[in-house]
């Protein structure tokens, strides 16, 4: 892509003719999760209204932002029709090496995962995800996207529609939407308008520059590769990525006496490169950026009809590819409980759901994320500094130092607490269901047999006496998996999943995630039938649920404060 797509404003409709009825779910933002979400709900059979105040994908250009793209977000686009454009585009790596003193020290293999739908993770320009969704969206009668149109007001009220003022090139207008989804960003205007500040758990004064090249011809090996303490970068940290169009993503730390401004010359940047690669070779700069992080994430994802997602409700380091892939998650957790809300099947404490199970989420990803960011840079942390330089001393000559380098733990998807929308104690209650092959001729994998809502995946060869398979707008499907199998399909359920054909059933929710497992002696339809009619129903307006009471569990911010490591 040598230059970002330019999508047309039209006039809204509402600026000539009122709507009668309020839009469903008007989407703030058509970044990378705003655009997921929409994809999300139209394909459920929800009208969207998207309002971004844009007029093309990506930020500032060619920008890459995020750009590393895991396992789970693969498997999330499957489902939303788009991974195999982002797998073509993309870059997959499964090697990554940490080097110190400018010597190799520590790595990594992603083993390949032939048993899987998607091996790994792949590389790709964040603005091609968010162009490939936006073609997605333009082919869906449902999707309204409205581009120019800035969201400068917002009036909410808890039992009404919230009415959003939007200013476009032809003036203001009013519209009004049942719920709002704010997507706005870090930033977030729609936060600022009601008031609502993040809680912030540290800032940090550290930063660093982006400067993404394109460099053809080039004999790099295509791996994630880190120097801690690079000659070349005046002792600094350097990370270099693979990404689309012979282009390298590349972020250098700056020293923390130096001029960002200074930093982002052309001459300074390109004497930066030269002197990482060794020698003056010729090169493009696509794009360049300099960037610092915090972490923070608001108390409450739900204020009223307005909900947050990506990071408008949560921001976290860019170690371990924790942001863009956080926000699909966001989206995929809410895009299932909004549109059964909005057809009647679930009262509105199901999207009270949504704010406990991705805060816990975030809070998972900025407590990995702050350990990342603490090795990288322990800042005025004297203890944490010596620690830091005594193991990068060590580790070009002492395996266990080597393994205590810590600049990212790859992104996991998350593991949902236990709730009526996960229940049990099987080890995979919570989890994100691994998208196993089951045939390899055709290569049908475990999530094409789900169906658009719950399902109950019966592993054997026949569905129990008195259960019928469901047709695709069933609220709940039942689906023997053995009937799909070939023989390594079956060897490779019971590797990844530790789950024989022995009759057992799996409840699955919409989202891929496990909500509950029974065996073969416990199995009971009505039961299970019972399990989804109170997910759908549960105890409503943020109330401190437990448990045993067959709420959600309340998770206080004394707990949270306390998992996390102590500030800098």
């Amino acid at each position: 892509m040598t230059e970002l797509p330019l999508y047309p404003y039209l006039r809204p409709d509402e600026m000539d003719r009122p709507r009668a009825e309020p839009h469903p779910v008007a989407i703030v933002g058509a970044g990378l999760t705003g655009l997921s979400l929409a994809l999300d709900l139209v394909r459920r059979g929800i009208p969207v209204v998207v309002l971004d105040d844009d007029n093309t994908v990506g930020v500032r250009g060619l920008a890459s932002r995020g750009m590393v793209w895991a396992q789970r977000t693969l498997d999330i686009f499957d489902r939303l029709g788009m991974a195999d454009a982002v797998v073509a585009k993309g870059v997959r790596w499964n090697v990554g090496r940490v080097l110190c003193r400018d010597m190799a020290v520590a790595s990594f293999t992603l083993q390949a995962q032939p048993d899987m739908r998607h091996n790994g993770f792949i590389n790709l320009q964040q603005y091609y995800l968010e162009a490939f969704l936006v073609e997605a969206l333009q082919r869906e009668p449902l999707a309204d996207l409205r581009w120019l149109n800035q969201v400068a007001g917002i009036e909410s009220c808890t039992d009404g529609p919230v009415t959003l003022r939007v200013q476009t090139p032809d003036g203001a207008y009013r519209t009004q939407a049942r719920w709002v989804v704010a997507c706005d960003g870090a930033n977030s205007a729609v936060r600022g308008m009601l008031g609502l500040h993040p809680r912030v758990y540290d800032r940090t004064e550290d930063r660093w520059i982006i400067i993404d090249i394109v460099l053809r011809g080039t004999t790099w090996p295509e791996e994630r590769w880190t120097w801690l303490d690079a000659r070349s970068n005046h002792g600094r940290a350097v990370w270099r990525h693979k990404m689309a169009d012979d282009t390298w993503r590349l972020d250098f730390q700056l020293r923390p006496d130096e001029d960002p401004e200074a930093a982002a010359t052309d001459a300074a940047m390109r004497q930066r490169v030269w002197d990482l690669l060794g020698e003056r070779v010729d090169f493009d700069i696509a794009w360049h950026g300099v960037w610092a992080y915090r972490h923070e994430c608001l108390d409450d994802l739900r204020h009223g009809r307005v909900l947050f997602a990506g990071d408008s409700a949560h921001l976290v380091a860019p170690f371990g590819a924790r942001g863009g892939n956080g926000g699909i998650q966001d989206a995929d957790n809410l895009g299932w409980k909004l549109a059964l809300l909005l057809q009647g099947r679930a009262g509105p404490g199901l999207l009270d759901s949504y704010g406990a199970e991705r805060k816990h989420a975030a809070m998972e990803n900025i407590r990995q994320a702050r350990r990342s960011s603490r090795f990288v840079y322990p800042g005025a942390a004297r203890s944490a500094a010596l620690w830091r330089d005594a193991i990068i001393a060590l580790a070009p000559r002492h395996e266990i130092a080597a393994r205590m380098i810590n600049t990212g733990r790859l992104c996991m998807p998350a593991v949902y607490p236990a709730s009526p929308l996960a229940r049990g104690a099987h080890e995979h209650t919570g989890r994100a269901l691994p998208n196993v092959v089951l045939r390899q001729a055709d290569g049908l994998s475990l999530h094409a047999l789900l169906g658009p809502w719950f399902t109950v995946l019966v592993f054997d060869d026949a569905l129990p006496a008195g259960v019928a398979g469901a047709h695709d707008d069933a609220l709940l499907r039942w689906v023997a998996v053995g009937s799909w199998c070939d023989a390594r399909g079956r060897a490779a359920l019971a590797h990844q999943l530790g789950q024989a054909m022995d009759g057992g059933a799996w409840l699955v929710r919409p989202d891929h995630h496990v909500m509950a497992v029974s065996d073969a002696q416990t199995l009971a339809p009505a039961a299970i039938t019972d399990w989804v009619d109170a997910a759908l129903s549960p105890p409503c307006a943020h109330a401190e649920f437990l448990p045993e009471a067959g709420g959600l569990p309340h998770i206080s911010e004394g707990a949270i404060h306390a998992a996390l490591p102590a500030t800098t």
